[in-house]
């Protein structure tokens, strides 16, 4: 059967897209020889990479059948090696360093040329940055670490990571809810503007508005916590932009700044690096000066950016227990605690882990939840599903229950916000409470769950308006309007201005608000219910986290925990429990190769249940 047949049998059938049929055929015409297997490659690659990978490893499809339409007419890969030859001679398949369409590099993952660059450009930058050692002012710096993290024991995680912050270019931190990335973060500001001279130029930013404004509160909150006295508390940014603002990003997708205009700055500091694709990353990169410090805050065991990449899983994959020896030795001295020495530690010198979590106490079960869920321990979820905690519920309803659960257990933390004084007051009560799903359409998906909300809420006399602008009603924006300031992810509230009409408030980096006529916004849709994903970057009081009653690829162990631990008090699993168990068991795995560029091939480990 003819590889041109199989193709459209595929895209007929929906095991390839439109898009990645086109892409196939293109490259065919391109070839310089012919080339049978070249057509098929080239699918699987464009959709893998509509898939969320980096890219294709050949040992992932070679010697397989791919596309089968019947047994007499399945086609079977050749081998690796003899596909990479038959690849190379296409014309349109390259190795690292040409400029082919197609990039095969010498471990057989297979690129779209665009996405290698992206790699390359990380790598190189993020090795670079994480090599030298700073010079420091040892015996002051000790001083005011000392001042700083008063009483640190031995191996205090959050001391250690302001040293290091002290005297590396590049800092990773990676920690769960409640492991004080912030409050570190405010503490290495403020050391650093002490010790600056010239003052430091800084800038801090997040991938989304919401994500943004919580590093403002957060780090604006931890500094008024620092010790009595404090010289340098006014010298801590006040506040923190998104990256498409930072960059000044411009129609088509492009940005202001970059190689050729960077940043104008010495440090930036850029929280919830778990949503950011690999794209926007070397985007960021290249706008950033050669000696610009840099910070990178996010937590490892959640899901990845929606698009490509799983980006700051893989900074952290080859995350050892030691340093390399000087820096082990700048650490010590600057810290009085002795650390673990490995040899050539190598990437890791710049990767701290935050561990010991202050915001979960030993009894709360959101936190024996997430850890149970991360660990993929069947028996520890059982265990906490039956534990009868205080803070934490399970709720297993049928369709014929749900609209009647979602009247006693939803609207009441919702009415408030819609008896609120002010779009202001109405935006504070609404993020004590959030309804997270795993699925956008159904029932149990984001469409159904806002449906049965606002249904529940005009029944209790609290929507008073017939129409879809009714004050009190929350937005969350999902496309990007540059020329508005509004960017996907925003949350903002509907409420009546001072003449009565309905206008869409969101909040301004300074406090306050901002309003849009409702004809003028982009895409946006009803916010009682999130889906896990838009749900990164924020957190709320109380979380009811929804999954379908039945399995789905889609749930995996990233995404449960990543809807546990948005919430702070409370949180309610509607979900059969035997599906929990099935979904903390899959792990999302996406094709990459910057862990191996990043740590070396013996580096890298893969978790339980594949990374």
């Amino acid at each position: 059967m003819e590889v041109r047949n199989h193709l459209e049998r595929a895209a007929a059938a929906g095991m390839i897209r439109e898009i990645d049929y086109r892409f196939a055929l293109f490259l065919d015409r391109l070839a310089g020889t012919m080339s049978p297997f070249l057509p098929v490659v080239a699918a699987l690659v464009s959709r893998a990479a509509g898939g969320g990978h980096i890219c294709l490893p050949l040992e992932e499809v070679t010697g397989k059948e791919v596309f089968p339409a019947s047994e007499d007419e399945a086609l079977r890969l050749p081998d690796a090696s003899s596909l990479r030859r038959q690849l190379l001679s296409s014309g349109v398949v390259g190795t690292p360093g040409r400029r082919q369409p197609l990039i095969l590099d010498e471990d057989n993952r297979l690129y779209l040329h665009r996405f290698f660059s992206y790699e390359k450009i990380i790598a190189d930058d993020l090795l670079r940055r994480s090599a030298p050692l700073l010079p420091v002012e040892t015996e002051r710096a000790a001083k005011l670490l000392e001042m700083i993290f008063p009483g640190s024991d031995h191996g205090n995680q959050q001391k250690t990571a302001a040293a290091a912050a002290l005297c590396k270019q590049l800092l990773i931190i990676s920690g769960g809810p409640g492991t004080g990335k912030t409050y570190t973060v405010a503490r290495i500001l403020a050391i650093l503007t002490t010790l600056a001279d010239p003052p430091l130029r800084i800038a801090m930013a997040a991938p989304t508005g919401k994500a943004a404004a919580r590093l403002s509160q957060s780090i604006r909150a931890a500094g008024e916590r620092l010790p009595g006295g404090w010289e340098s508390t006014a010298t801590i940014p006040g506040h923190a932009s998104t990256l498409h603002r930072l960059l000044g990003v411009r129609p088509g997708g492009r940005f202001r700044r970059n190689s050729d205009n960077p940043l104008p700055l010495d440090l930036l500091v850029v929280d919830e690096a778990s949503m950011i694709d690999i794209p926007l990353m070397a985007r960021l990169l290249s706008a950033l000066p050669p000696r610009c410090r840099l910070i990178l805050l996010g937590d490892r065991d959640q899901l990845a950016s929606v698009e490509a990449g799983s980006l700051f899983a893989d900074l952290c994959s080859g995350a050892g227990n030691g340093w390399s020896q000087a820096p082990a030795a700048r650490l010590e001295a600057l810290t009085g605690n002795a650390l673990n020495i490995e040899e050539a530690a190598g990437f890791n010198d710049s990767l701290l882990l935050l561990e010991k979590s202050y915001r979960f106490h030993k009894k709360s079960g959101i936190g024996r939840l997430a850890a149970a869920v991360n660990s993929g321990n069947r028996a520890a979820l059982q265990r906490v599903m039956q534990g009868g905690y205080d803070d934490l519920d399970f709720f297993s309803p049928r369709d014929s229950e749900l609209a009647a659960l979602v009247e006693a257990r939803v609207a009441p933390g919702f009415a408030a916000s819609l008896d609120a004084a002010g779009p202001h007051d109405a935006l504070a009560i609404l993020e004590r409470q959030r309804v997270l799903c795993a699925l956008r359409e159904g029932p149990y998906g984001v469409a159904g769950m806002n449906g049965m909300v606002e249904a529940a809420l005009r029944r209790r006399g609290l929507i008073r308006d017939a129409h879809r602008w009714y004050r009190g009603r929350p937005l969350l924006i999902t496309a990007n309007h540059h020329g508005l300031g509004l960017f996907n992810g925003d949350i903002g509230i509907v409420w009546p201005d001072e003449q009565g009409r309905p206008r869409a408030w969101f909040p301004e980096p300074s406090g306050g608000l901002r309003s849009i006529a409702p004809t003028r916004l982009p895409e946006h849709e009803t916010a009682y219910a999130v889906t896990v994903h838009k749900s990164q970057g924020s957190e709320f009081e109380r979380v009811i986290l929804v999954l379908p009653l039945a399995d789905s690829e889609i749930l995996s162990a990233e995404l449960i925990y990543t809807g546990i631990t948005r919430a702070r008090k409370a949180l309610e699993i509607w979900a059969p429990r035997q599906l929990m168990e099935t979904a903390i068991g899959r792990r999302v795995r996406r094709h990459s190769g910057l862990a191996v560029r990043l740590w070396g091939k013996e580096r890298v480990y893969t978790r339980k249940g594949a990374r």
